[in-house]
């Protein structure tokens, strides 16, 4: 499955924005990582196996990120359009 987690830090300074890009980049649930100007800090791609899969790896890993204030998880429905980039 797939879902949108959006990450909000505990700060906005480069020290810590580098160090979670360096943290998630570990990790292969993540597989698209957005910064954002806006209301949220960054935009994460996630694939887990399940519902369950998902939420543990929230809680174990991208939780525990230090830096990582709150997060928020959307999950699509369904696809309705998928464009392939050159």
């Amino acid at each position: 499955m797939t879902a949108f987690v959006r990450i909000w830090l505990t700060g906005e300074d480069e020290r810590q924005s580098e160090h979670f890009v360096n943290e998630i980049g570990k990790l292969s649930h993540v597989i698209e990582a957005h910064v954002l100007a806006g209301d949220c800090d960054f935009l994460l791609r996630v694939v887990a196996e399940d519902l369950s899969g998902l939420r543990r790896f929230q809680s174990e890993c991208l939780a525990r990120i230090k830096g990582v204030r709150s997060m928020k998880t959307d999950i699509p429905l369904l696809r309705v359009k998928k464009v392939g980039l050159p």
